[in-house]
């Protein structure tokens, strides 16, 4: 169980890493990685893949979530491509109606990691705090929650939401 905990102690550290080179930061666009089938897609999280925050003055923060688990890391949207018979993956800018894109142009003001319920500890999400609204973003059962606001209250039993970043600094 020790490096059970060492590991979920190590994530927590980066994803905290890059939570805070982004706080103050404008959020500049999001890139989207989408799965489409025959010219179509599904809802907004139901089609998502993958996803870049694009802030100003740093690189993208690819974001990827696994089964309970959300990783953060610096890196470019990859490319568009073909799946055969199973669809496509289209990457491009997020537009309205869906979340993400409503986040575009407004600046960071804090951060708290969310903690998901698995039988080893790990990151869930985050919630970030913009200058008009809250986000949350975490991976439930290897899809994508993506919330105006706070963790909604049927996922209360499934996520913890840590203290916000900016908010311990000054503690």
């Amino acid at each position: 169980m020790r490096a059970v905990r060492s590991n979920f102690v190590e994530q927590q550290q980066v994803i905290v890493e890059i939570l805070r080179r982004l706080i103050g930061r404008r959020l500049v666009a999001v890139t989207e990685a989408r799965h489409w089938y025959e010219g179509r897609r599904g809802g907004d999280a139901e089609s998502l893949l993958h996803f870049w925050w694009h802030f100003e003055g740093i690189p993208p923060v690819m974001a990827h979530g696994c089964g309970e688990h959300l990783s953060l890391d610096f890196a470019e949207p990859y490319l568009s491509y073909d799946m055969a018979e199973q669809g496509e993956t289209r990457v491009g800018s997020a537009r309205l109606p869906d979340v993400l894109a409503a986040y575009a142009g407004q600046r960071l003001l804090d951060a708290a990691p969310i903690q998901g319920c698995t039988p080893e500890p790990s990151v869930g999400g985050v919630q970030l705090r913009f200058e008009r609204d809250d986000l949350v973003v975490a991976s439930v059962g290897d899809e994508w929650l993506l919330v105006r606001g706070s963790i909604p209250e049927e996922f209360g039993a499934h996520l913890t939401a840590g203290g916000w970043l900016v908010s311990q600094r000054d503690e």
